[in-house]
């Protein structure tokens, strides 16, 4: 059984002054680098782009994962895999025509599938093509907006992923994304999910300090086995 929630901190969260001191001390403990990609169109935010992970790819050993919150992920995803990508993510609701073809390309081009579903995004979307996939992200809050309260039906929506996965013999990931905080890891953990993203509230705002902010997350992340 796991014993921790495994992290992916959000790394366009880093403070843009104290970026490389950052980068090397999440890229030592963390282990995935989720890098949100936004185009201003599928969200109303913009994030990283390729080039962002293309510059760190050499400075870091960490998997990163391109969150692909952008409204045609296709354009995305062949820069995405020479920018060092191990994961591509997009969304569900972006590939509803093309998903088979565009997942195969992600793997074609040596990288790990991903998925990710907004909250009003059907598991049932994903079941065909759940055999291909190597992790699933829940969104517990609508993508692309901040401060938001998290949506509990998420939780029953990992429990299912979770049975799905035991009956189809399957071992993506499922990684939940969206209003991290202390309050949550216990509750994600019981339900399911293997992977954890962090942002600002999580992580960051902890203090001005990565090392003592780490400390802090560290500290509230744990969670207990339950027999």
């Amino acid at each position: 059984m796991r014993d921790r929630l495994l992290v992916a901190p959000s790394m366009g969260c880093c403070d843009l002054f104290r970026m490389e001191e950052q980068v090397k001390f999440i890229d030592s403990r963390a282990d995935f680098l989720h890098m949100d990609i936004k185009d201003g169109n599928y969200v109303k935010t913009f994030g990283i782009g390729p080039d962002f992970m293309a510059y760190l790819k050499p400075h870091v050993k960490t998997p990163m994962d391109a969150h692909l919150m952008v409204k045609h992920p296709q354009d995305y995803i062949e820069a995405c895999a020479e920018a060092g990508a191990a994961y591509i993510t997009p969304h569900t609701d972006c590939i509803e025509s093309d998903a088979f073809v565009t997942i195969n390309k992600i793997r074609s081009l040596g990288c790990k599938a991903g998925i990710a579903l907004n909250p009003a995004a059907p598991l049932e979307a994903i079941r065909y093509y759940l055999p291909l996939l190597s992790k699933v992200t829940i969104m517990i809050v609508d993508a692309g907006y901040a401060g938001q309260k998290v949506i509990e039906q998420m939780y029953d929506k990992i429990r299912t992923l979770v049975k799905w996965r035991e009956e189809m013999g399957l071992k993506f990931l499922i990684e939940a994304d969206g209003s991290m905080n202390w309050d949550v890891y216990q509750l994600l953990y019981d339900a399911g999910a293997d992977v954890v993203v962090l942002g600002p509230p999580a992580l960051w705002n902890k203090s001005k300090d990565i090392r003592k902010a780490w400390e802090i997350m560290e500290a509230e992340i744990k969670v207990e086995k339950k027999i």
